[in-house]
């Protein structure tokens, strides 16, 4: 696709080392942008078809695998791959670009090697729609295999979108949903840390020691700030900007005082990992809140 395209790049070869992918995706929706990502390294290209509305359609060519795939399923394993796979990432503005999505035809021919070829159309642009229909002698030829929970993230980033008007950044203050959304957060981590070796809720309170000048809702002794078994309180509420500013330091370092030595790395990432199910889970409360663009800095590893 990228090959036969007449536009002049917006942006081109931007390195995935550097450039997060689902960052550039998501604030990509947020201004609305209409046209085509494309992506590429060893083996592997994908085409995300942006209209500046509803979630995008990805042409995805695994050419290790033998396969050819268009769905908006795709979306989610364009992500994670971008993340582990050093490649190049270009911007092609327009509506020409955005229209452009390739139909593979029913008989698409087999390439020369024994791997088949998949070939999967989304029949509409449900939510729940993971794949195509697929024929039975095809689905004989070669199964495929279910993503979970493809696109629900990236549907969530369009709905903030379209309810931006409710909420103007920076004026977000719903805190019944804030603090069940950090109840979970703190959650995630303390399964982290306690399934590493560590005690949360020392290292924790601890922390919240530290802090306590600063943020005088988290002195444990102040009685503000309560959490318990995946549930989080306060007696007063600050600012929506100082409580995730605080309780995003306090969280941070206590991951810093768990994750040392040898086993740093590992530990970092099975914390991501337990904070990544609610980051997918509730990145609408995550986002407004502001607690979404410290959750890297929180975790010391990418956590999306």
């Amino acid at each position: 696709m990228d090959a036969d395209s007449t536009s002049k790049p917006l942006h081109e070869n931007l390195d995935t080392t550097f450039v997060n992918l689902w960052s550039l995706l998501r604030s990509l929706t947020q201004k609305g942008f209409i046209g085509r990502v494309h992506v590429e390294s060893t083996d592997y290209s994908a085409d995300v078809f942006m209209n500046g509305s509803s979630a995008p359609i990805v042409h995805e060519i695994d050419r290790a695998a033998g396969t050819e795939t268009i769905e908006e399923a795709a979306l989610h394993r364009l992500v994670l791959r971008a993340r582990e796979t050093p490649g190049t990432i270009s911007l092609f503005e327009g509506a020409d670009e955005a229209a452009a999505v390739p139909t593979l035809a029913p008989t698409y021919a087999k390439p020369a090697s024994t791997a088949s070829v998949v070939v999967e159309q989304p029949a509409d642009r449900s939510p729940d729609v993971s794949a195509a229909t697929v024929d039975e002698d095809r689905k004989t030829e070669a199964p495929v295999t279910p993503i979970a929970e493809p696109s629900s993230v990236f549907e969530a980033v369009i709905a903030k979108q379209l309810s931006e008007e409710i909420y103007p950044a920076g004026s977000y203050n719903d805190w019944p949903a804030i603090l069940a959304t950090t109840g979970e957060l703190i959650g995630a981590i303390e399964r982290g840390i306690n399934a590493s070796g560590g005690d949360f809720d020392s290292l924790f309170q601890a922390a919240r020691v530290e802090l306590a000048d600063d943020y005088s809702f988290l002195d444990p002794f102040s009685q503000t700030f309560a959490y318990a078994n995946g549930v989080a309180s306060l007696n007063h509420q600050p600012a929506v900007s100082v409580f995730v500013s605080g309780l995003s330091e306090a969280l941070r370092r206590t991951i810093d005082r768990v994750a040392v030595g040898e086993r740093a790395r590992r530990i970092r990432e099975r914390v991501a990992l337990e904070m990544l199910t609610v980051a997918r889970r509730q990145i609408v409360v995550l986002e407004r809140s502001g607690f979404q663009a410290q959750l890297d800095r929180i975790a010391g590893t990418r956590v999306i």
